[in-house]
């Protein structure tokens, strides 16, 4: 699955785990994705930039404001 802002939310909600992410969370983390990543396919994204695209996630998620860097 390539990464952008349309992006079907499934593949995130997997590599989340989706007993534990919000709809609210694969969108706000897709955001996140397609800002850094987009173009990508999403296994191309390793764990590292993966855990920080997570704590990015987190302050878009409650700000709603993913222009952050």
């Amino acid at each position: 699955m390539m990464i952008s802002r349309s992006m079907s939310l499934e593949s995130i909600l997997e590599r989340m785990g989706r007993q534990g992410t919000s709809l609210l969370e694969a969108e706000a983390m897709r955001e996140v994705l397609a800002e850094r990543f987009d173009g990508r396919p999403l296994d191309s994204v390793n764990e590292a930039d993966w855990l920080e695209a997570l704590g990015r996630m987190e302050a878009v998620k409650q700000t709603g404001n993913a222009g952050m860097k």
